[in-house]
């Protein structure tokens, strides 16, 4: 029976695996170990591993500075952690020399069932090729320009369209750059053009409905009710991506993913969409109405004529109001009604 003996990195990813066959394996910074262990904490010749005639194998701290630890055991939780200088090995062991991690298991154990792909997995090794994040990027550059241009009642500069060109490139590769750079530390894998091309797409599919949802504001004049119809597409937009960038970047599992991704954004958007629907009923002087200029062909519905609309309103805007006599005639009324009383008795 052979002993494995795995190397671990910081975020206790296997970074390197040994195989025992022999009767004493050695580990240590200096090369002339079986496992030569790039940490300065450890010492040239740190520690060596002996199977014994009843095949047990038995670790023995060799004098060094730091010494050697027994972190645990991932089979038998009873296992207390300490300091060691003679250890018989199970399999399961976590032991640090220096501050290299090791992970020991012995080859006839079994291995945890295989984790399927996701159905996911192809689209998002598209979505990694340069061209097409890329691609996407310019489009949402382009329409983000475009909106601006065509909501714009002055004279359209040029400085405008740069500003907004370089403010949302810059704001897609932060985003991209952020992500890639947590699943460099925890998985190393960066997926930068992965993460790019999914916040393009999120950004355009809400440039689409922040210009469609104009029509239709533009139309039918349904003011507060944009904020919660809003509300609705960005509570599927941002944790589609966040979903996509924990499952690209982090080690979470099923649930723990979907708990981030649905729990953060709409906690966000819940409070603002509780603002938004406690001041519908507000009083306003004004009618909320829609002040963006559009052409006539986006108009869906037939224009109603002034004097027609004047007259259909007074329904809907006509309020009874019950008059109530002033104070000071009901004092007067109830001083003569008293005096009436006292003259009669």
């Amino acid at each position: 029976m052979a002993l494995i003996i795995e190397e671990l990195n910081r975020a206790h990813r296997v970074q390197v695996r040994y195989r025992m066959e022999g009767e004493k394996f050695t580990l240590g910074r200096a090369y002339s170990n079986d496992a030569i262990l790039e940490d300065i904490h450890t010492d040239g010749r740190h520690a060596e591993i002996r199977r014994e005639e009843d095949g047990s194998y038995i670790l023995h701290d060799l004098n060094t500075v730091n010494g050697s630890q027994l972190l645990g055991n991932l089979k038998d939780r009873s296992v207390k952690p300490g300091e060691i200088s003679s250890h018989q090995i199970t399999s399961g062991d976590l032991i640090q020399c220096g501050k290299s991690r090791l992970r020991i298991f012995n080859c006839d154990d079994d291995v945890a069932e295989a984790t399927p792909l996701h159905s996911l997995e192809n689209l998002f090794a598209s979505l990694s090729n340069p061209l097409y994040a890329t691609l996407l990027v310019l489009a949402v550059a382009l329409s983000t320009v475009l909106l601006s241009y065509l909501g714009y009642a002055r004279t359209y500069q040029w400085t405008i369209a740069v500003n907004i060109l370089v403010s949302a490139v810059i704001g897609l590769v932060i985003y991209a750059g952020a992500w890639a750079f947590v699943g460099r530390v925890v998985r190393h894998e960066t997926h930068f053009f992965a993460h790019l091309s999914i916040a393009a797409m999120g950004v355009l599919t809400y440039a689409v409905w922040e210009w469609f949802g104009s029509i239709l504001n533009y139309n039918f004049a349904i003011g507060d009710t944009m904020e919660v119809l809003d509300f609705l597409v960005l509570a599927v937009i941002l944790p589609t991506m966040l979903w996509c960038a924990c499952y690209l970047a982090t080690n979470l599992g099923r649930a723990w993913r979907w708990a981030v991704a649905l729990v953060l954004p709409l906690g966000f958007l819940g409070l603002s969409l509780v603002e938004t629907i406690s001041s519908i009923d507000d009083f306003r002087e004004t009618p909320a109405l829609s002040t963006e200029l559009k052409y006539d062909n986006m108009l869906l519905r037939k224009p109603v004529p002034m004097q027609e609309f004047i007259t259909g309103s007074a329904a809907l805007f006509d309020i009874p109001i019950k008059k109530e006599e002033p104070e000071n005639e009901s004092k007067e009324s109830s001083s003569a009604e008293n005096e009436n009383v006292e003259v009669e008795q």
